[in-house]
């Protein structure tokens, strides 16, 4: 078997320990991994006297490890679990890409009797007959213990409210000096939590009290949690001041560049205001698509003294690709040189397709939930001067004036194209099934090295163009840019000031109020139900009739598709059809009526 690289630097770095690894098929931890172990282990069984079962699904240890080894060695028996684990399993949301996984073990402890008896052997073999794999570490210890062998807990169900502490109540099992923080809840389904009352960032607020590495451990949740379960389930919101400083925030000494794309010269200037926000001495990239409008920005930033110590005005090729274009291709140096700590993307642009309300409000959460004020930036930048492992930072989604939630992989269509050109960089971090955690609008700040593997591409303009390898390019990049970050090792953050945090909060309870009018239960279950019945896909009776046939009878629903999708597909013509019409009469008229 081929070892993977990453297997090579765990030989080296565990080659003073006397390591023996063992390859194994699986992809993903499987409980019939530690059989494998165990059979390679067997020629020699007499020199040991205890098994450990564990891995990497937990982290820590937190506090003195020490402590609940030395407490557990002063008992007797054949072997010994961190924490009882009893009930049923929680629940697996499949449909919703949160399914449960089996994860590594925590602390399982074999000693010889254990480990040398025919039920240890017995256990293992009869493995396979218990197919659901998320069971077998809260298994093993019941099942050893009615063959007759005395089985202790260094923290017993007994002592919790929950049959499932790690997962459930790990703040009081760490308080009580449990050594470990599983790393699986933070991974679930975010509404399975909410039903739950699970509250990740007050988890990680114990868990950094008892010695947790917070940022590192967010670190290792990027390269495997999607970006928006994380952001959720570890609470990755922040609300920060504009009129005072986060104590603590030394942002002196980081070497800041703002890249901005000015097609639209009035919203420059105008963005200009923002940018004089940005601590003195930064960088000024812009680019833009001619030459007279290079040389009129190089004017106006040198009349106007943002604070900039240098200023470098960029004409670009093309208009394809936007700002996405002009940052990735245009801008590549600035990702791939390490000469600045953060960059700041914001851009200039008309939306001509917005209403002005829309634009207006667009531009206002874009730019001050990134740039409101000196005091709000310096407390931005203070994030990556503290949090080595932060990678990008940007608003959370916007949804006042827009419609992108749930369906922020365009119904499906960005999904797809994203998948493909994530494999194809080797980007291995998970894509959410509905909408991605990303800076939909374009403006975010990052680390440079969080983002240069799409630098590293070398891409060009064409890639963006109509004939470009991959269909709508920009607005794929713009949806990957956490998962790309979160396989660096660099976790992402969203921000909002306090007022744009009140304006979105009211505006999102009312519109979740509304949604949830006609269900029962708790979300997480009208979640299910909703989504079981498949997407509207259309209005009035044709969306409603398929929906009730794909809930209540989904193989008469299988069969009727065909015809569903023609009929739809008829008035959908029809409708642009009567649309045409319209607009053709209003050609005409308005030609008339100029005579």
């Amino acid at each position: 078997m081929t070892v993977p690289p990453g297997v090579v630097d765990a030989a080296s770095a565990l080659a003073h320990l006397d390591a023996r690894l063992v390859p194994v098929e699986t992809p993903r931890f499987a409980p019939r991994n530690y059989r494998e172990g165990l059979h390679a282990l067997a020629p020699f069984e007499d020199e040991i006297d205890e098994i450990v079962l564990t891995g990497d699904g937990w982290f820590g240890p937190l506090d003195s490890f020490d402590a609940m080894i030395e407490r557990m060695d002063g008992l007797p028996g054949d072997g010994w679990q961190a924490a009882e684990i009893s009930g049923e399993l929680d629940a697996s949301f499949d449909d919703q890409g949160h399914p449960l996984l089996a994860m590594p073990w925590a602390w399982f402890v074999a000693r010889r009797s254990l480990f040398e008896s025919a039920d240890w052997k017995r256990f293992w073999e009869e493995l396979p007959k218990r197919p659901r794999e998320a069971e077998h570490e809260r298994l093993i210890a019941p099942v050893l213990a009615g063959s007759g062998h005395r089985i202790e807990f260094a923290f017993p169900a007994s002592s919790y409210p929950t049959k499932n502490a790690p997962a459930h109540v790990p703040d009081l099992l760490i308080q009580d000096g449990y050594p470990f923080l599983d790393r699986g809840v933070f991974g679930w389904y975010p509404s399975y939590l909410d039903r739950h009352g699970i509250i990740g960032s007050d988890i990680l607020d114990i868990a950094e009290k008892h010695g947790l590495d917070r940022d590192a451990a967010l670190s290792a949740l990027a390269r495997t949690v999607q970006p928006r379960t994380l952001n959720a389930n570890a609470g990755l919101l922040e609300i920060l001041p504009q009129q005072s400083v986060v104590p603590g925030t030394p942002v002196k000494g980081l070497r800041v560049a703002a890249v901005v794309y000015a097609r639209d010269l009035p919203v420059f200037e105008q963005l200009c205001d923002q940018l004089a926000h940005i601590p003195a001495g930064f960088d000024l990239v812009v680019t833009t698509t001619d030459g007279r409008k290079a040389a009129r920005i190089e004017r106006f930033v040198e009349a106007r003294r943002l604070g900039n110590a240098r200023l470098d005005v960029r004409v670009t090729p093309s208009r394809k690709g936007r700002d996405m274009a002009d940052f990735f291709v245009g801008c590549h140096d600035l990702l791939l040189e390490r000469e600045y700590d953060v960059l700041i993307k914001v851009h200039a642009r008309k939306h001509a397709k917005k209403t002005l309300n829309v634009v207006r409000y667009f531009t206002r959460y874009q730019t001050e939930n990134l740039l409101a004020s000196p005091h709000y930036v310096e407390n931005v930048l203070g994030m990556f001067a503290t949090k080595p492992h932060l990678g990008v930072v940007f608003p959370p989604m916007m949804h006042i004036g827009y419609s992108i939630i749930g369906t922020g992989w365009g119904g499906g269509r960005y999904r797809l194209t994203a998948s493909r050109f994530l494999r194809r960089i080797g980007v291995q971090v998970p894509l959410e099934d509905l909408s991605p955690l990303a800076p939909f609008g374009g403006m975010w700040m990052c680390r440079p090295e969080a983002l240069a593997s799409l630098a590293e591409k070398r891409l060009s303009y064409r890639d963006y163009t109509s004939s470009g390898p991959i269909k709508d390019f920009a607005r794929v990049q713009e949806r990957v840019v956490a998962h790309v970050a979160g396989d660096a090792g660099f976790y992402a953050q969203t921000v909002l000031t306090p007022e744009h945090a009140a304006i979105s909060h009211t505006a999102i309870d009312y519109k979740v109020d509304q949604l949830f009018s006609t269900t029962r239960g708790y979300p997480v279950d009208a979640i299910q139900l909703i989504q079981r019945a498949g997407r509207m896909s259309g209005s009035g009776i044709f969306g409603l009739s398929r929906m009730y046939l794909t809930l209540n009878h989904p193989v008469l629903a299988a069969i009727a598709s065909p015809a569903y999708k023609a009929a739809y597909l008829a008035i959908h013509v029809a409708k642009l059809g009567r649309r045409a019409v319209r607009y053709a009469r209003r050609r005409i008229s308005n030609y008339r009526g100029g005579f």
